[in-house]
């Protein structure tokens, strides 16, 4: 028996589907449609033919629709379900790729931001050299002058924090802000010899004084 006698009439496959040939017809044309395959199924003078495996493969589609799908849903999945599978793993391939180069890229920056923040770290701030004072014991200017090379006593102590506390806020605020410049001009050298250059104002003698008016 050849293979072209094995294959069913429309009549005979709608029969075994419990379907009109109209039907068959109807699912016939979806699953051309799907496969984009005019002749997916044999024809014999212009008219289809249905294999055995044909039937089983439509009566699978039946039970799809049954279950809720529509009949291109069901055509879908049974007749162009690798080709959805090939194309649903280029896509995910594709948006991995898409992932890599955006992680990729967040890294690049995080290690721009690194390589940028490192010297800031350790740059010392400039600020810290022109307010690191030193307590109001080391203030030259508070008190009556010391020895260099002599720690005051606990009397001379005393009498400088009496004086200090003699002194009125505005005072000690310009006495903070003298040592203040004081250290700046000594943190930056050029600065102070500049300073140092300047010509200071000249002094009436004294006994001009007496001459004027």
């Amino acid at each position: 028996m050849s293979e072209v006698s094995e294959q069913m009439k429309t009549s005979e496959a709608a029969k075994q589907l419990g379907v009109s040939e109209a039907t068959l017809r109807k699912y016939s044309q979806i699953v051309e449609k799907v496969t984009a395959n005019p002749a997916y199924f044999s024809h014999v003078k212009n008219a289809r033919r249905y294999s055995a495996e044909n039937l089983a493969d439509l009566k699978k589609m039946q039970e799809m629709n049954k279950e809720g799908k529509t009949l291109d849903q069901a055509a879908q999945e049974l007749f162009a379900g690798e080709d959805s599978k090939t194309d649903e793993l280029q896509e995910l391939k594709k948006n991995l790729a898409q992932k890599d180069e955006e992680i990729a890229a967040l890294k690049a920056q995080v290690a721009e931001l690194a390589q940028a923040m490192a010297p800031a770290e350790n740059k010392a701030d400039p600020a810290d050299d022109v307010l690191d004072l030193p307590d109001f014991d080391d203030l030259e200017d508070l008190g009556e002058a010391k020895e260099p090379d002599r720690p005051l006593t606990a009397e001379e102590k005393r009498a400088q924090v009496v004086a200090d506390m003699g002194k009125s806020t505005e005072e000690v605020r310009r006495d903070i802000m003298d040592k203040v410049q004081e250290n700046a001009q000594k943190a930056r050298p050029e600065f102070r010899t500049l300073a140092d250059m300047q010509l200071k104002p000249k002094k009436t003698p004294w006994w001009k004084k007496l001459f004027k008016g």
